[in-house]
């Protein structure tokens, strides 16, 4: 018996490269898009906008990062949004949808 293999659930076939997007809104507020792409090649989805306003408060960010692997980990992010073929193509669904 082989004690080294994976859980089952690490075999997934869909890996993710996390990629945080960001535009300034102001000088004073940013939104960090928390993309991911799916790989091999199927596409970008956006799984969620943090906004980010000065002065920064730290309990904020971390607050936004444990929410990000939390939803992370619920559910597949397929499941949760079409995956488009450019990063830029998922952002612009992700605002019209959220109404960002």
């Amino acid at each position: 018996m082989d004690t080294h293999s994976a859980p089952d659930s690490m075999n997934s076939p869909t890996l993710y490269k996390m990629l945080n997007v960001c535009r300034r809104l102001s000088d004073k507020e940013a939104v960090i898009y928390r993309c991911f792409e799916l790989i091999p090649g199927r596409g970008f989805v956006v799984q969620s906008a943090d906004r980010i306003n000065l002065p920064v408060s730290m309990d904020d960010m971390r607050y936004q990062e444990r929410q990000l692997w939390e939803l992370f980990c619920e559910e597949a992010l397929d499941q949760r949004s079409v995956p488009y073929a450019s990063i830029e193509e998922a952002i612009a669904a992700f605002d019209a949808e959220f109404g960002n």
